[in-house]
């Protein structure tokens, strides 16, 4: 017996695709573009198609001031939804940016007032894996769009051809790179390259001719990210919360699912707790954990790391030196209940390595 279904189901289809269609027109026209949601797909198209755009990173930021520019933010409803989303502040701001001619302002000379500026200081070094940790790293830092100075220190003798281009190749918009070769016998890793990328934001704020960018710059926050953790971007948004010392959790992916937080007293609204390993420690607190702002690297002398920390000590002999009690750091992420940062190890199996492992592919 032939079914009798062929026909009604044709005449569904040909009833229902045109009305979903128009109504998804009118919902598109009403609502106008997702500016924070699609800004992930137009980086891709910026980086597929920037020779048509331009330039891709300046094409990346002008992606958030179109969309901030042309969303129906005069909708009391429709604004809040916005607002309540990651990245806000990028919509808030974006519609008014700014070029330069600084020479701090690299490879973009763009920057947007009002938003304060983040320095983020990574030291790498040659490892198998380093070109993955700090492409998931850039890809990361990129989703801010600006105001983001991201200064890479290779522990090497020279900097070398291929973290510079993998550099050029995001789409960070401000970025240096920089390298010392660490001495030998000291304790702490990564000592002497963050030491170098305070002395670069030191010539960078203080010798600032642009006055406007200049007061941008001495309202900024410093943090510190290893190229071998995982971050989401909304610990930008706690970090422009600093005013003097900051801190919020930590996860790892292995051991304690938090590495470090801290109880907040709810009527002072202080710490009045700290949850980490090591609890004899001046300060409990994980390099990834927290931000300081700037001031106290344009000081004389400036905050510094110490080469010879004794080990699991150099997070307290470099917050010490801001004199800032441990009680009075400002607790942040909610209170010290939301984690944006995480310990990861990229680990590829226990095979050992030949030397010249990145020699026929960048890997």
């Amino acid at each position: 017996m032939r079914p009798r279904f062929g026909a009604p189901c044709v005449l569904s289809v040909l009833v229902v695709a045109p009305l979903y269609f128009l109504c998804f027109f009118l919902i598109k026209r009403q609502c106008g573009p997702l500016p924070l949601m699609l800004t992930r797909l137009c980086s891709v198209g910026v980086m597929l198609d920037g020779d048509k755009r331009g330039n891709s990173r300046m094409a990346h930021l002008e992606v958030f001031s179109s969309s901030a520019d042309s969303s129906p933010l005069h909708d009391t409803k429709r604004r809040r939804k916005v607002l309540e989303r990651p990245f806000a502040h990028i919509v808030r701001h974006a519609s008014v940016i700014r070029e330069s001619d600084s020479p701090s302002l690299f490879p973009s000379h763009h920057w947007v007032p009002g938003l304060r500026f983040v320095f983020v200081i990574t030291p790498t070094y040659r490892r198998i894996t380093q070109r993955l940790d700090l492409t998931r790293l850039f890809n990361t830092f990129a989703l801010a769009a600006s105001n983001v100075h991201m200064i890479v220190v290779e522990d090497s003798v020279n900097r070398t051809a291929k973290v510079e281009r993998w550099l050029n190749d995001s789409l960070l918009l401000h970025w240096s790179h920089l390298n010392v070769s660490s001495s030998s016998g000291l304790r702490t890793r990564g000592a002497e390259q963050r030491n170098e990328a305070i002395r670069l934001i030191r010539e960078i704020v203080l010798n600032e001719a642009d006055a406007e960018l200049k007061r941008a710059y001495e309202d900024s926050v410093v943090y510190f990210a290893d190229d071998d953790n995982a971050y989401d971007i909304r610990i930008l948004d706690e970090l422009r919360k600093v005013r003097n010392v900051g801190t919020w959790p930590v996860g790892l992916t292995a051991g304690p699912r938090v590495a470090q937080y801290c109880d907040v007293n709810s009527t002072t609204g202080k710490i009045k707790k700290y949850n980490a390993w090591g609890g004899h420690r001046p300060y409990t607190i994980d390099t990834a954990g927290f931000g300081v702002h700037v001031r106290h690297f344009l000081r004389d002398p400036p905050v510094l790391w110490n080469p010879k920390s004794r080990k699991a000590y150099s997070e307290s002999d470099f917050l010490g030196q801001t004199n800032v009690s441990k009680w009075d750091i400002e607790p942040l992420a909610d209170n010290c209940t939301k984690v944006y940062t995480w310990h990861v190890k990229t680990h590829i199996g226990d095979k050992k390595r030949p030397a010249d492992f990145d020699k026929k592919f960048d890997v």
